[in-house]
C-alpha cells in the first residue's frame, strides 16, 4: 500500500511540474500570415510614393540643461556654454579623483555641482555645440557615456 501511495505521489508531482511550465501567453492567429507572396504589379491608378526615413544615429545623443556652480577647477571655463561631462558622482571625493586623473593627463578638467547635489566632471568646455560633439566623438572609446551639459 505504501508503494502505491509513493507512486501516486510521484506521478502527482511530475504531473504538477510538467503542467506548471506551460506558457501563460495567449497566441493570436494573424489572418493572411501564411499566404504566399504574389507578384508586385501596381495598378496604373495607384502610384507608390517614395519612402524617406531620417538618418538613424548610431548612438543616442545626450544633452542636459541644468543649473550648476563651480566646485573645483578653473573659473574661466564657466564662461562657455557647452560642457562635455565624463563623470557624475554623488560623492565629491570620487569626482575630485577623476578630475585629478584628467588634470595629470593634460586636460582642463573641472568639477561642478548641480541643484540635486550631483558632482559633474567636465573634461572640456566650448562655445559651439559642434565642438562639444566632436570632443565626445574623440573620447568615446574611453568615456562611452560622455554627454553635453548646458547651463540653464
Amino acid at each position: 500500500m505504501k508503494k502505491v501511495m509513493r507512486i501516486f505521489m510521484m506521478l502527482a508531482i511530475v504531473t504538477f511540474v510538467a503542467t506548471s511550465c506551460k506558457t501563460k501567453q495567449k497566441v493570436t492567429e494573424i489572418s493572411g500570415a501564411n499566404v504566399p507572396a504574389t507578384s508586385t504589379t501596381v495598378s496604373p491608378s495607384v502610384t507608390a510614393a517614395p519612402v524617406t526615413t531620417a538618418p538613424v544615429a548610431s548612438e543616442p545623443e545626450v544633452t542636459r540643461n541644468e543649473s550648476f556652480t563651480l566646485s573645483e577647477g578653473d573659473a574661466a571655463s564657466m564662461q562657455y556654454k557647452y560642457h562635455v561631462v565624463v563623470g557624475s558622482f554623488k560623492n565629491p571625493t570620487n569626482a575630485k579623483g577623476l578630475q585629478s586623473t584628467l588634470l595629470s593627463e593634460g586636460n582642463k578638467a573641472l568639477v561642478v555641482v548641480n541643484e540635486a547635489s550631483w558632482y559633474r566632471v567636465i573634461i572640456a568646455s566650448f562655445n559651439g555645440y559642434n565642438e562639444a560633439h566632436a570632443k565626445i566623438n574623440q573620447i568615446k572609446d574611453r568615456f562611452a557615456d560622455a554627454w553635453v551639459l548646458v547651463q540653464k
